[in-house]
C-alpha cells in the first residue's frame, strides 16, 4: 500500500516537486546596514609586515580605523564615478588581535545614479576594522593630522623581504577575488612561523589575503600631502553590513517547475526581504552560457552564516549599489548548498548583473568564498556542476560546447569593447571576459571538472534519469533532499582551460627506483634524467649525504638524508618580487600572507621534466623551500618540514606527486594536499605524517 501510494504521488507531481517547504526560518530576515564617511575614521599608523608587503617597501602605513558598537560581518567602500582606488581591509578578532588583510577590489559596474564601490568583503563578525588605501587623500584638511601610532606586539618582517605588488587588473561588478581562502591559512611550522602567521586550528578558508592590487600610500606625517591624483576621503562612504545569522539560517526550497533541478534554497528560504527589489527582472530570449564566479573575503563561515552572507550580498547589490537585486542568478556555499539569487525564476532566462557587457543571455553562478589560493570543496564543485548541467539541459546548450558571445556595450575592466568578443566555452569563467582572476586560480582549475559534472547531469536529464537524490542534514537539523554529494568528484579527462589535477605516479615504483640508487645502483639515474629527484640525488650522492637508510612515515618510505636543500640551484631566469611570472607572483603572495617562510632565493627560475605527467615543471629554490609551477597542478610553494618530507619520498617522482595547494590548518595540524595523497605536520610535536590516496 505504501509503495502504491508513493507511485501515485510521484506520478501526480511528475518530478516537479523537489523539496518540502520547512516552517523554520521562513519569512524575511533583514540584513542591517550602516554607512559613514571614510573621512570620519580615525587615522592610525600601523607597522605591519603584510600591509608593508603590498608595496614592496618597509615602514609604517597610515590606515583608517572604524569602531562600531553594533557588530557587523561585511565591509565595503562606495563612491561615485570612476576612481583609481585600491583598498585592503582587516578586522579585529574577539581576542583583540587583528585578522588577515583582504583586498577589496573596485567594481567596474555603476548603478543608475553613477554609484560604484568595492567588493563586499566578508570579515566574520567584528566591531572594528582597519582600511589601507591608495588613491585616497586621508588628510583633507590643511593642518597637520592627529595620527595615532598603533603599538604592535610583535616584531615585523624586514622590509627587504616584503614583496612588491602584483599588477592590478580592472574588475567588474561581481564580487571579485582577493588572492586570498580568499586564501587558505598559510600556516608554517612553529619554528618558522612569521610574526603574524595565522593561528593553528583555524579553518583552511580563513587564511590571509595577500594583495593583488597596487600598494597603499606611504604613511603621511605632519603636513605631508599626497601628490598623486587622488580622491578626497570625504567623497567615499564606508559600508558596514551584517546578514544577521542569529536571526535565521535557511528553509528548504519549495516547488520546482522543471524536472531534474538540483535542490535549491529559494529566496524565501534564505530570508530575502523582497521590498529591497526596485524593478522587475529582465527576461532574455534564451540562456546560452553559464559564467562561474567567486565572492570575496574570509571563507570561515558556518552553514548558518552562509545564508547571512547571501543576505548581505543581496542588501549591498540591491540597495547600497542600486542594482535592484542580487547580481548572480545563483550562489553556492562550501557545503554544497545552492541558493536562488536574482528573482524571476531559476528556470527562466533572467538576466543578471555579473559579467558586464556579456550579461545578456548568460547565467551567473558564484561560489561563496575566495578560491585564488585555496581549493573549492568537492561538495561545492559537485553542486556548481549539477546546477550548470541542469540549466544547460533546460536551455538547450551542451555543457562542453562553445558559442559566440559579443559585448553589448563597453564595460570597465572588460577584455572586449562594445561589439567585441568571440568563441567561449558554454560553461565559462568570469576571467574569460574580464581582466581579473575570478573565480581564482583553484576555482579556474576546476572548470573542466565542473563541465564534466554538468555533462553528466545534462545526460541524466536528456535520458530521463535525472531525478531526486539522497537526503542530507540542514543547518537546523532538518532533512533536505540534497543533490550534492560529500564524495570528491572523480578525476576526469580534461580538455581546454586549466585541467583538474590528475592522480600522481603509482605508489611504489618511484620509491623503488630511488632506493636502488641510494643503495648503490647509480646506473638507475639514467632512467630519471630530467626530474627534480635526479638533480637532488646526484647532489646528495656527491656530498656523501645519503646513508642508504630509510624510514616509514605513514604510508610512505622516506629516504634518510634526502631533503629539499639537496636540490642544486640553477641560475637561469632572474627571480624578482616585482616580476610577473607565476612563480614570482606566488613568492609575492607567500610573503604577503605568511611572511618570509621560504627565505631568500637560491637561484633563478628553472625548468625540469616530470616523469609523472606530460608537462614540464618550472621551479625556484629558496633557503627553506621551493615554488613549483605546473600546468597540471598550478603554482604552489612548499617549505619547512612538509617540504623535507616531500623531498624524502622522492620529490616529483615519489608517490605523492606534485602539491595541489599550500599549507593550511586542519585542526591542530598543518596540511598540504598532493596528487597522490597528503602530508600533515604537528607544530606541537614536530611530527610529520604522510597518507596516500
Amino acid at each position: 500500500m505504501i509503495l502504491s501510494t508513493a507511485l501515485v504521488v510521484a506520478a501526480a507531481f511528475g518530478g516537479n516537486r523537489i523539496l518540502n517547504t520547512q516552517g523554520a526560518g521562513s519569512g524575511p530576515v533583514e540584513a542591517s546596514e550602516a554607512t559613514v564617511s571614510l573621512a570620519s575614521g580615525e587615522n592610525v599608523v600601523v607597522d605591519d609586515a603584510a600591509i608593508s608587503a603590498q608595496s614592496g617597501e618597509g615602514g609604517e602605513r597610515t590606515v583608517k580605523e572604524f569602531t562600531r558598537d553594533e557588530q557587523f560581518s561585511m565591509f565595503a567602500l562606495t563612491w561615485y564615478g570612476h576612481q583609481d582606488i585600491a583598498a585592503f581591509v582587516r578586522a579585529e578578532n574577539a581576542d583583540g588581535t587583528w585578522g588577515p588583510w583582504y583586498a577589496a577590489d573596485p567594481l567596474a559596474e555603476t548603478g543608475p545614479d553613477g554609484k560604484t564601490g568595492t567588493d563586499l568583503i566578508y570579515l566574520e563578525p567584528t566591531n572594528k576594522v582597519q582600511v589601507s588605501l591608495t588613491g585616497v587623500d586621508l588628510f583633507s584638511d590643511e593642518t597637520a593630522p592627529d595620527v595615532q601610532l598603533e603599538e604592535q606586539p610583535v616584531k615585523q618582517a624586514p622590509a627587504e623581504q616584503a614583496p612588491a605588488p602584483a599588477e592590478a587588473a580592472p574588475t567588474e561588478q561581481a564580487p571579485v577575488e582577493a588572492p586570498v581562502e580568499q586564501a587558505p591559512a598559510q600556516e608554517a611550522p612553529a619554528q618558522e612561523a612569521p610574526a603574524q602567521a595565522p593561528e593553528a586550528g583555524t579553518a583552511p578558508e580563513e587564511a590571509p589575503a595577500p594583495s593583488n592590487g597596487t600598494a597603499p600610500l606611504p604613511s603621511n606625517y605632519g603636513a605631508i600631502r599626497p601628490v598623486a591624483d587622488v580622491i578626497d576621503a570625504s567623497e567615499i562612504e564606508a559600508v558596514f553590513i551584517d546578514g544577521n545569522a542569529a536571526d535565521g539560517g535557511i528553509a528548504l526550497a519549495s516547488e520546482s517547475t522543471t524536472y531534474g533541478m538540483p535542490d535549491v534554497v529559494t529566496r524565501a528560504g534564505w530570508g530575502a526581504n523582497e521590498s529591497l527589489r526596485c524593478d522587475s527582472p529582465t527576461i532574455d530570449n534564451q540562456v546560452s552560457a553559464v559564467t562561474i564566479h567567486h565572492t570575496a573575503g574570509s571563507n570561515n563561515y558556518s552553514q548558518v552564516e552562509a545564508a547571512s552572507v547571501v543576505r548581505g550580498i543581496y542588501r549591498y547589490h540591491a540597495s547600497t549599489l542600486g542594482w535592484c537585486d542580487v547580481g548572480y542568478n545563483a550562489l553556492v556555499d562550501k557545503y554544497g548548498t545552492i541558493y536562488e539569487g536574482r528573482a524571476g525564476g531559476l528556470d527562466k532566462a533572467v538576466q543578471g548583473a555579473h559579467v558586464g557587457g556579456f550579461n545578456q543571455n548568460t547565467w551567473g553562478v558564484s561560489m561563496i568564498g575566495n578560491y585564488d589560493i585555496t581549493q573549492p570543496s568537492p561538495e561545492m564543485i559537485r553542486s556548481v556542476g549539477e546546477l550548470a548541467g541542469w540549466k544547460a539541459a533546460i536551455s538547450g546548450f551542451h555543457p562542453k560546447g562553445t558559442d559566440q558571445h559579443y559585448a553589448e556595450f563597453s564595460f570597465g575592466g572588460s577584455k572586449y569593447a562594445a561589439g567585441g568578443g568571440g568563441t567561449f566555452p558554454n560553461i565559462n569563467a568570469h576571467r574569460d571576459f574580464h581582466y581579473n582572476t575570478c573565480p581564482g586560480q583553484y576555482g579556474y582549475a576546476q572548470m573542466d571538472n565542473i563541465r564534466d559534472i554538468a555533462a553528466d547531469k545534462y545526460q541524466e536529464i536528456e535520458s530521463g534519469t535525472g531525478g531526486s537524490s539522497p537526503s542530507s542534514s540542514a543547518p537546523d537539523g532538518s532533512t533536505t533532499q540534497s543533490s550534492t554529494s560529500s564524495a570528491s568528484p572523480e578525476p576526469t579527462d580534461t580538455g581546454t582551460n586549466e585541467p583538474a589535477p590528475e592522480p600522481g605516479p603509482a605508489p611504489g615504483t618511484p620509491t623503488a627506483l630511488l632506493s636502488s640508487i641510494v643503495n648503490g645502483d647509480e646506473s638507475v639515474l639514467t632512467t630519471l634524467v630530467g626530474s627534480l629527484a635526479a638533480l637532488a640525488i646526484t647532489a646528495a650522492l656527491s656530498d656523501g649525504e645519503l646513508t642508504g637508510g630509510s624510514s616509514q612515515v605513514g604510508d610512505v618510505e622516506l629516504i634518510e638524508g634526502l631533503t629539499i636543500s639537496d636540490l642544486t640551484p640553477i641560475i637561469s631566469t632572474v627571480i624578482s618580487l616585482s616580476g610577473d611570472s607565476e612563480i614570482e607572483q606566488a613568492w609575492n603572495r607567500i610573503n604577503a600572507s605568511a611572511g618570509p617562510v621560504l627565505g631568500s632565493p637560491r637561484g633563478g627560475i628553472a625548468t625540469t621534466g616530470y616523469l609523472g605527467g606530460d608537462a614540464p615543471v618550472d621551479y625556484a629554490l629558496f633557503d627553506r623551500g621551493i615554488i613549483l609551477d605546473s600546468e597540471e597542478t598550478g603554482t604552489n610553494a612548499l617549505w619547512g618540514a612538509i617540504a623535507d618530507a616531500w623531498a624524502g619520498q622522492g620529490f616529483d617522482l615519489g608517490p605523492l606527486g606534485l602539491p595541489l595547494n599550500e599549507e593550511y590548518a586542519a585542526g591542530d595540524l598543518v596540511r598540504v594536499d598532493f596528487q597522490g595523497g597528503y602530508v600533515t605536520y604537528d607544530p606541537a610535536t614536530n611530527q610529520v605524517d604522510i597518507q596516500l590516496n
